[in-house]
Formats: structure tokens, C-alpha cells, sequence
């Protein structure tokens, strides 16, 4: 009510002073702008790199855990209760190690990301969104490129998104945050 502009209204009488009232007018708002589009890229190439990783992972260290219970268990103080409690405290810290490595594996590549004209947000593996300012004040640093391999055919990039007071580091596909009118690096002959 505050930013109103004041309207005279004159007062019908006899009197010859006038006075002026204020009068709430509602000022014009501009017209809703149009929805801006906001442009959605998947990270495939990192999140089948990620998955693979994790479960090569997983797999490697379920087998040196296996190799080392059954290496106590088959040595010559093997069948005390002794070898039993070692064997399980092994087990639980190679569970840990196991769901340790795939939490970091999978939440370095995340889901996808969504440039818009106001803001990038990448969304994480988990869920989370990491907001960053829109691509032309974004800053990506390229800390290592990662060619096809086991894990994923894909060119892949470690990066570094800064911006305002936001810095993170992420495993993107190559190209995924080039502008749309860019065309994506051809493979060398």
C-alpha cells in the first residue's frame, strides 16, 4: 500500500480549502513473462561409469575378504572361537569399506543437470541439487579427462563447478555443459 501513487480526489462542498486524500491505486504489474526453458541433460557416460565401478568394487573387496576368512579359518588356530570373532569384525569393516566406496563412487556423478537462463542446478546422485549461476557466469575447470574404458565407452570429464559462493567437483560426460549451438568435439581419426 506504501508504493501507491497518490491520488487528488476535491471534496465537493462549500468549503473553499481543499484536501487531498490518499487513494491506494493498484499500479499496473507487467505482463507474466513466458516460462523460460530450462534444458535438461542426463549424465549417462558417468552414472554407467559410476554403477560399474561400484560394483567392481563391491566384488573386489567381498573377494579379499572371503580369500582372508578362509585363510584363518583353514590355519592351524582356525576352529577357535578366537579366529570366529576376528573373522566377523573383518566382515563388518569390509561391509563398511564396500558401502563406503559406493556412496563415493555413485554421489561423484550425479543424475543430470538443468542449465537455465537463471541458474544450473546439478542434481546428484542422491537427489540433492547443487545450485551454481546460469552457464555464462559459471566457471568449469576440466581437472581430468577420462577416455572410453571398462567401465563406460564414453568420454568422460572430472570438473569443477564454481560460482558465487558454491565450488564442487563432479563427473560429467563430455560436452554436458557446452552451449547447444556447440557441437560436441569429434573423436580424433
Amino acid at each position: 500500500m506504501s508504493a501507491a501513487r497518490p491520488v487528488r480526489v476535491a471534496r465537493a462542498g462549500a468549503s473553499a480549502r481543499q484536501r487531498v486524500v490518499r487513494v491506494a491505486a493498484p499500479r499496473p504489474s507487467p505482463p507474466p513473462a513466458e516460462p523460460s526453458a530450462v534444458e535438461t541433460r542426463e549424465n549417462v557416460g558417468a552414472t554407467r561409469r559410476a554403477w560399474r565401478l561400484s560394483i567392481a568394487y563391491a566384488v573386489g573387496i567381498a573377494a579379499v575378504f572371503t580369500a582372508l576368512a578362509v585363510s584363518a579359518r583353514l590355519g592351524p588356530a582356525g576352529t577357535g572361537t578366537g579366529t570366529t570373532v576376528e573373522v566377523e569384525l573383518s566382515g563388518l569393516v569390509a561391509g563398511l569399506l564396500i558401502v563406503a566406496g559406493v556412496l563415493v563412487s555413485l554421489g561423484a556423478a550425479p543424475r543430470r543437470v538443468l542449465l537455465g537462463p537463471v541458474e544450473t542446478v546439478v542434481v546428484g546422485r542422491f537427489g540433492r541439487a547443487y545450485r551454481f549461476p546460469a552457464r555464462e557466469a559459471l566457471t568449469v575447470t576440466v581437472l581430468q579427462r577420462h577416455g572410453g574404458g571398462i567401465f563406460s565407452r564414453d568420454r568422460l570429464q572430472t570438473v569443477e563447478l564454481s560460482g558465487g559462493s558454491s565450488r564442487r567437483s563432479f563427473l560429467l560426460d563430455e560436452g554436458l555443459l557446452a552451449p547447444p549451438d556447440a557441437a560436441a568435439p569429434d573423436p580424433p581419426a
